[in-house]
């Protein structure tokens, strides 16, 4: 028997791996999609390693770089305008002071391309060849245009550049998103700024045989490589600690102390720092972070193609193998375990070693997937049962209370619960007539058919069948499930059943005419009854009022009528005649109600202007200017035809009104004294 459980056991298990293995195909398929596919490649970088760089935070630059800033407060010094180019003498008086300072390569992030004044030119010419370690900057300007595609090549004036060490290539690659992650060491022929000042200081050429883009390994925020202003790099000894450029890469260009937009100043752009608070970084910085790169023997390592498949794979094999043995909820814990693995293997790694591993796609799409892709399996090899039991109660209960029941079982007991909802009692004008000229299977069937109508209608705008009681339908909706347009949805409902019934009879239902009462407001839901049998219900005094509304249809022979209470909670898209304040039976306070006649923009069965000429005729009435309303509602009735309930319930009421005197009193509310 030991040995058939231990086998069984296995069988046990190898059919769970092989479940495991097919379930990671999808969530291991979608990640690879998801991170190969075009559109959505450039989300590792756009937000995994940008989120990477700020979680990792600043880190120390090293000492061998250092930024001179041609800056506002250089110009403000110098007593220079801002507005003109910085003179040449300027920059030659720099690079000779460099060099007197110990700075083994100087490089510029400027374009040296037009000649300007002679004798400042000749004296920069004199101070690169003196020198013999700057790097001037050029470049390839480019214009793309639907008619035609230039591109022109800029270098320094010859002199300038016969005299430089090198020119090198100022240019940086930007990403899809406009972000600089990436830098080319060589483009085509030419050094970058930064790998020229490398070659210049070290004499070491290895990397001109690399290819392609590397990742730059950034430092932190703007100015974090040591920055000093060109007015205090002109007079080191003043403003600068002693031996402040020795033995330094010296990188010269724009550099004020923020950039907020690109847009701010030229030559800033975005790096993975960027954002918030933090400006953007100017290009000479960057240029400085990408030498110092090469000084430290850095760069942001991205996984091989192969390598990430495999990862990606392995992940969703393991995730696929934990959540198959896990219940939903215990595997929601899990998945959040293995989303904090990710971006902590993630964080280790780009900390520890500048390898970039996918976060993004595992955190967001690939865990989840696969999570997802079990609870189906889930709900396919054990909810089934379940199912069963749905499928026993569907013939009793909405769809609604079945769901709520099969979610929480302990709910089938005593009680309930106050909730804010809306009510809906419907019944049949003139059904009795209707139904002596019937026999007994003759009226059984019209009710089928038009209590089917009735109930789809509910369960379409997602409301909950309280009961039937006799031709009456008496409907909720705003519980079990929360439902916030509650008011909405049950005058959706209501109009749906008005309108049900304007078909021509036909069958086993004859013309039949349904009447609507609506109200919003406190009630009391749940499993109501004895401990022998209980039902699902809804009681209180918005229940009552409900039914009240419905039976003031038959006195103003309407069709569908609301409270103001629930109009107040629709999103007014409906719609309405206001009928005045009533107060009906068993109620002290009065209410104003509405006679629901479509939704906006669909037309109704009111004349031009009725419903404006309805409600000043109220106003005239509730002023007891009696003479004037019967004007008004006299006029309504003309403008729909001769025939109007609400306009004739008013001149009746009017007429009777004038009978006897007024209480002194008497505020405009209409009472009615039956049900």
């Amino acid at each position: 028997m030991a040995l058939d459980e231990r086998t069984a056991a296995r069988a046990h298990a190898r059919g769970t791996v092989r479940v495991a293995l097919a379930l990671a195909l999808v969530p291991g398929l979608l990640g690879l999609a998801v991170a190969w596919w075009p559109p959505t490649a450039g989300l590792e970088q756009r937000y995994g390693l940008d989120f990477l760089f700020k979680l990792r935070g600043r880190r120390p630059a090293p000492q061998g770089v250092a930024v001179v800033a041609i800056d506002d407060a250089s110009y403000i010094e110098r007593g220079l305008d801002p507005l003109e180019p910085l003179p040449r003498e300027l920059h030659g008086e720099l690079v000779r002071v460099l060099k007197r300072e110990g700075a083994r390569a100087v490089a510029f992030d400027f374009l040296f391309d037009m000649p300007r004044d002679p004798a400042q030119d000749a004296q920069f010419e004199l101070a690169l060849f003196e020198a013999g370690n700057v790097v001037l900057g050029a470049t390839v300007e480019r214009i793309d245009d639907p008619r035609f595609r230039q591109a022109r090549i800029v270098d320094p004036i010859p002199p300038l550049a016969g005299a430089a060490a090198a020119v090198a290539e100022v240019e940086l690659p930007l990403d899809d998103d406009g972000v600089i992650r990436e830098m080319w060491l060589v483009l085509g022929d030419r050094p970058s700024l930064a790998l020229a000042a490398y070659e210049v200081a070290t004499g070491d050429r290895s990397f001109r045989s690399e290819s392609g883009t590397r990742g730059i390994d950034y430092y932190g925020p703007p100015r974090t490589i040591q920055t000093v202003s060109l007015y205090q790099a002109l007079d080191p000894a003043q403003y600068l600690p002693a031996g402040f450029f020795r033995d330094k890469l010296v990188f010269v260009g724009a550099s004020q102390v923020a950039a907020v937009h690109a847009a701010d100043v030229k030559d800033s752009f975005p790096t993975p720092f960027s954002g918030g608070a933090v400006g953007f970084t100017y290009g000479v910085e960057i240029h400085a972070s990408i030498a110092a790169n090469l000084l430290e023997g850095r760069r942001v390592e991205i996984l091989p193609v192969t390598l990430e498949a495999a990862l990606l794979l392995g992940l969703a094999l393991l995730a696929s193998w934990c959540f198959v043995y896990l219940r939903p909820l215990v595997g929601v814990a899990v998945l959040v375990a293995l989303e904090l693995g990710v971006w902590t293997a993630g964080y280790a790694a780009f900390s520890r070693a500048q390898l970039a591993l996918p976060v993004v796609v595992p955190s967001l799409v690939l865990l989840p997937a696969a999570y997802v892709t079990s609870l189906i399996w889930y709900y396919l090899t054990t909810v089934r049962e379940r199912e069963k039991i749905r499928r026993a109660f569907s013939f009793y209960l909405s769809p609604e209370m079945i769901r709520k029941i099969a979610e929480d079982p302990d709910s089938l007991s005593l009680g309930g619960e106050e909730i804010v909802g809306t009510a809906v009692f419907t019944d049949i004008r003139g059904f009795t007539s209707i139904a002596e000229g019937m026999g007994a299977r003759e009226t059984a069937s019209m009710l089928n058919e038009y209590f089917s109508g009735i109930t789809q209608t509910i369960f379409d705008t997602g409301g909950t069948l309280i009961k039937y009681i006799g031709d009456a339908v008496f409907a909720i909706w705003g519980a079990p499930l929360r439902m916030p347009d509650h008011a909405t949805q049950a005058c959706r409902a209501a109009l749906a059943m008005a309108r049900l019934q304007q078909a021509p009879g036909g069958g086993a239902v004859p013309q039949l005419v349904t009447r609507i009462g609506v109200h919003t407001g406190s009630m009391l839901v749940g499993n109501l009854g004895s401990s022998q049998r209980f039902d699902y219900t809804a009681i209180g005094d918005t229940i009552n009022l409900a039914a009240r509304l419905e039976a003031t249809n038959k006195f103003l022979g309407t069709r569908a009528v609301v409270s103001g209470e629930t109009l107040t909670e629709t999103d007014g898209s409906f719609v309405v005649r206001p009928l005045g304040r009533f107060r009906v039976v068993g109620r002290a306070e009065p209410v104003a109600i509405h006679e629901l006649l479509g939704a906006k923009g669909e037309a109704t069965h009111l004349g031009p202007g009725a419903i404006e000429r309805f409600e000043g005729a109220l106003l005239e009435f509730a002023a007891r200017r009696f003479d004037v309303a019967v004007v008004g509602f006299e006029a309504v009735r003309a403008a729909c035809g001769g025939a109007d309930g609400p306009s004739d319930f008013y001149l009746a009421t009017i007429e009777r009104l004038r009978r006897a005197p007024l209480p002194p009193d008497w505020d405009g509310v209409v009472v009615l004294e039956f049900k």
